[in-house]
């Protein structure tokens, strides 16, 4: 009997079909209709269950990392957005126009009434840019109304004024420009400059309207941290860093820094947001005031190497204050006073916040202590001490931190796993770099002898591509060190492996607004703010809507919106290039390169280590 093929029809009837997608419908889930009828309703009365944007759906999957699947599935159903297209309108923009050049045009357009043009144009008012011009003909006696020729917005009070004067000064607080150096760019343009007092005046109240932008953008972004963390089924509890930076640091002897910013930086989103600020000023422009309410906040009697502490008390309390987010534990450099303070905190504030510190500070420290070292044991043919000390620091270095975060990956519900398992992998780091793999199979989560078989192990890493051959001196001496920088109590502080990074990228930008080499008596805290402001939404998008803010109208079909947003699209483009694994392999070997110098024959580079490295610490012993 010949097997017939049975043709089946899957064909549905319009009624049926008409019903799959609509809220409700069963399909083949075994849930009855009234428990999807239930769910569905309850998504939808619930605010936090809407369609998440792509950066919020990155930011909750970042920060439910470390838990077992507690999201929804609707919940990190990235909803589309649509990139903004450029208005193809005419170009709304100004342009600089010779006087000699202006009194050509109208003479050429005043031909058409007049047969023997005698044309004068001259400015009858000067308001910094802007200017005000007149055009009059001696031959046919025809004076025209006085014409402005920039664009005017109204104040709250008196008449309206130019808005090229308050254009000029946001460069002022969006880059290193200051005020000098705007009237130098001016009169390099052939154009009189507005008077100081003006551009001072100017600079001083849109620093106070950035200043309020960023207060406002920093609670925005607490309610941010709190909404991605509530979606990734956590408690609102945030994990932070907080760093401190000096105008001029602390040196031994005297004190030259007057001023110091601090802030406060979240760990659970990709996005690294600030959470809070904080600033110390010893300076005040007036010399007859009685810093009641100025720019001087600090008292001049205090150290400012003891603002650190104040820092930290403001950033905290501000943050109790809004109620919005509260603070689960803090990662902060080595410093003394820091742990003080914020044992003194939670003592008076009955909270239990817990206190990390740098995993990358530590590192810094580890490599500094094993180049200090100094080797006993007598080098192989032409190898030199220094040059072997520092190779041999920057291979542990590399060793410990891939150990710690390999370790830091496994997950066990004992609690002194990460401590005891790192002990032993940091207690093996030294006898497997001198062949000895005896205790690497069950102590080490990096080590490759067990496949050097296939050509998978290398000592590429080690001094000079070699084993160490060490006496046991000095090999007892960098057991010793290691274990001294990474004892129990250090891995207990940094077993989360947080780093204060974001901190010093930020005291970068800030002190890249404001240089060190100038001293900002009035609008320093302004200028910080500004950095802030910028780092968090873009240079171009941040300065956008502070020249709205101040009542500039800035159109999207005007020139300055899309420079601006040309701006931000290169710095998100440089940012995702740099983030590539192609730029980072490139930047190491350029890296390579230059510390491999003074390695070279005949070579001019110096191997000794700088003697300017202790001038430049920050007074922590670790």
């Amino acid at each position: 009997m010949a097997n017939h093929k049975v043709r089946r029809s899957y064909k549905k009837s319009r009624g049926k079909s008409q019903s799959w997608f609509k809220r409700g419908h069963v399909g083949f889930s075994r849930q009855t209709p009234q428990e999807i009828q239930n769910m569905s309703t309850s998504a939808a009365e619930d605010s936090q269950t809407k369609r998440l944007s792509v950066r919020e759906a990155e930011d909750v999957r970042h920060a439910a990392e470390d838990i077992n699947g507690a999201t929804l599935p609707y919940q990190l159903r990235p909803q589309p957005q649509n990139e903004e297209r450029e208005d193809m309108a005419e170009l709304d923009e100004n342009i600089i126009v010779n006087i000699d050049c202006l009194h050509n045009l109208v003479r050429e357009v005043h031909k058409q009434s007049c047969s023997k043009p005698c044309v004068k144009v001259a400015v009858t008012k000067r308001a910094g840019l802007c200017v005000t011009v007149q055009m009059k003909c001696s031959s046919c006696k025809y004076q025209a109304p006085p014409v402005n020729l920039t664009d005017t917005m109204k104040k709250s009070r008196g008449p309206a004024a130019g808005v090229l004067n308050d254009m000029l000064v946001l460069p002022v607080l969006k880059s290193k420009l200051g005020l000098m150096d705007v009237s130098l760019v001016l009169s390099c343009l052939n154009i009189k400059a507005p008077t100081q007092a003006l551009l001072q005046r100017k600079l001083n109240n849109m620093s106070n309207t950035v200043s309020r932008l960023n207060e406002d953008q920093m609670m925005h972004n607490q309610q941010y941290v709190h909404r991605v963390l509530q979606l990734s089924g956590k408690e609102a509890a945030a994990d932070v860093q907080f760093d401190t930076s000096y105008a001029s640091r602390p040196q031994g002897g005297f004190e030259k820094a007057k001023q110091s910013f601090a802030a406060v930086i979240e760990h659970n989103t990709k996005q690294k947001l600030v959470l809070s600020t904080a600033i110390a000023n010893k300076h005040c422009a007036s010399k007859t005031c009685a810093h009641n309410n100025c720019s001087k906040n600090f008292p001049s009697q205090q150290s400012i190497a003891s603002s650190e502490r104040h820092l930290l008390l403001e950033n905290l309390n501000n943050l109790d204050k809004k109620k919005i987010l509260k603070i689960r534990s803090i990662t902060t450099d080595a410093s003394a006073q820091i742990g003080k303070a914020l044992r003194d905190f939670n003592s008076k504030k009955s909270s239990n916040i817990k206190h990390y510190h740098c995993f990358i500070h530590r590192l810094r420290t580890l490599e500094k202590k094993i180049r200090n070292i100094k080797l006993d044991s007598k080098m192989l043919g032409t190898q030199d001490k220094t040059n072997y000390i520092k190779m041999l620091a920057s291979g542990v270095r590399t060793r410990v931190r891939m150990e710690l975060q390999n370790l830091k990956t496994i997950k066990s519900n004992d609690g002194n796993y990460f401590v005891t398992r790192s002990s032993q992998a940091l207690a093996n780091i030294i006898p497997c770099f001198s062949n000895d793999h005896s205790k690497c199979s069950k102590a080490s989560t990096v080590c490759q002898h067990h496949m050097s078989s296939i050509g998978k192990y290398s000592v590429k890493h080690l001094p000079y591509g070699q084993h160490l051959h060490l006496s046991n001196t000095d090999s007892s001496r960098l057991k010793d060190t290691i274990s001294s920088t990474f004892d129990t109590e250090t891995l207990q502080y940094v077993s989360n492996l947080y780093n204060t990074n974001r901190c010093e990228s930020l005291h970068s930008t800030i002190f890249n607004y404001a240089p060190k080499f100038t001293c900002w008596k009035r609008n320093f805290s302004g200028l910080c703010h500004s950095a802030t402001h910028s780092r968090t939404l873009g240079k171009g998008r941040a300065t956008v809507i502070l020249a709205r803010a101040f009542g500039i109208k800035v159109k999207q079909h005007s020139q300055m919106y899309r420079n601006l947003q040309h701006i931000d699209k290169r710095s998100t483009y440089h940012s995702r290039r740099k983030e590539s694994f192609q730029y980072k392999h490139t930047r190491y070997f350029l890296r390579k390169r230059v510390s491999n110098l003074p390695l070279l024959k005949d070579s001019l580079y110096s191997s000794q280590p700088s003697s300017s490295a202790g001038d430049h610490s920050y007074g922590i012993s670790y």
